[in-house]
């Protein structure tokens, strides 16, 4: 551990020189690790997004047993107890990250989608079919680009 010498007046302590270069090397550690945070953040919003579409999916399948069709839209699927009426609420949200929606049904094949919402940084969109595939990805102003990374 770095002992603090004596100073000109005869006091122990750190200059101000020390001190500096302390919170320039802080500094500089917050501006590279900053990007990379919050890079972090919106791939895990995106993974998040994925995990609920797959909900979508496991409940489309249940609905498809009942009925014989997919249901063509949320509130079908939560009337049935299927999935939790916070994602049908994406869809009215004003502060939703994503907002889940039932874009296609028949009685063969259906697609949802989780659109990516309320920021200025990221626009994109990921969606899932009847055989549980996902596809799509979501793109930052400055070109990143991300894809799901679900478990399969």
């Amino acid at each position: 551990m770095y002992k603090a010498g004596k100073n000109r007046f005869g006091k122990k302590g750190y200059t101000l020189l020390e001190a500096l270069v302390a919170v320039i090397i802080i500094g500089i550690l917050v501006s590279v690790a900053a990007p990379i945070y919050k890079t972090a953040v919106e791939q895990a919003r995106l993974d998040s997004a994925a995990g609920n579409l797959k909900t979508i999916w496991s409940a489309q399948r249940a609905y498809w047993l009942k009925h014989r069709t997919f249901a063509d839209n949320l509130a079908a699927l939560e009337t049935e107890d299927l999935v939790s009426v916070s994602l049908e609420e994406t869809q009215i949200s004003t502060d939703a990250k994503y907002v889940y929606d039932i874009d296609m049904a028949t009685a063969d094949t259906f697609t949802a989608s989780a659109v990516r919402s309320n920021s200025s940084a990221w626009d994109g969109d990921v969606q899932i079919n009847e055989l549980g595939q996902i596809t799509g990805s979501i793109t930052h102003t400055d070109g990143l680009v991300l894809s799901p990374q679900t478990l399969e």
